[in-house]
C-alpha cells in the first residue's frame, strides 16, 4: 500500500509536474491542470495535510529555463524507454498484441504530459507506430498464406 505522499507524487508525475522541492511542483498553466491540482490539494487536506495551489506570475529566465529543461529531460527519458520497448516488441511474435496496445496507451499518456516536445518524441512515436503496424502486417501476411 502506498503512503499518501507517494500517491500524491505519482499523481503529480502523471500530470508532468516538475518537482521544485520535496513539497512543491510546477506545471505550465492551464485550466485543466489547475483543476487537477485543486483535486490533489483537496485530497491532501482531507488526509490531514496542508496543500496550496498557487499560480506563479512570473519566473526569472534562469528558473524558467531550468524547469523547462527538467521537463524536457523527464519526457525524453520516457520517450527513450518507449522506443526501446517498441523495438523489443517489434521483434517478438505477432501474438503479443496486448503488449502493443499497452505500449500505445503509454505513448498517449506520455504525450499528454509533454508540454515542450523534446526531439525524442518523434522517434518514439515512429517506433511505436512501427511496432503496432508490424502486428497488422504480420496478420495480413498470415492471412495471405
Amino acid at each position: 500500500m502506498s503512503t499518501p505522499r507517494v500517491t500524491v507524487w505519482r499523481r503529480l508525475r502523471r500530470l508532468g509536474a516538475v518537482p521544485l522541492t520535496p513539497g512543491a511542483a510546477i506545471v505550465p498553466y492551464s485550466e485543466a491542470l489547475l483543476e487537477q491540482f485543486d483535486w490533489i490539494a483537496e485530497g491532501i487536506t482531507e488526509a490531514g495535510g496542508d496543500a496550496w495551489v498557487l499560480p506563479v506570475g512570473e519566473l526569472t529566465e534562469a528558473d524558467e529555463a531550468r524547469i523547462k529543461q527538467q521537463s524536457l529531460a523527464d519526457r525524453a527519458e520516457e520517450y527513450r524507454q518507449l522506443e526501446l520497448e517498441a523495438s523489443q516488441i517489434r521483434k517478438e511474435l505477432p501474438e503479443h498484441d496486448r503488449a502493443r496496445r499497452a505500449l500505445d496507451r503509454r505513448l498517449r499518456k506520455v504525450t499528454a504530459r509533454d508540454y515542450f516536445r523534446p526531439p525524442e518524441r518523434a522517434t518514439a512515436v515512429k517506433a511505436v507506430a512501427r511496432a503496432t503496424s508490424s502486428r497488422q502486417e504480420a496478420h495480413r501476411d498470415a492471412v495471405r498464406h
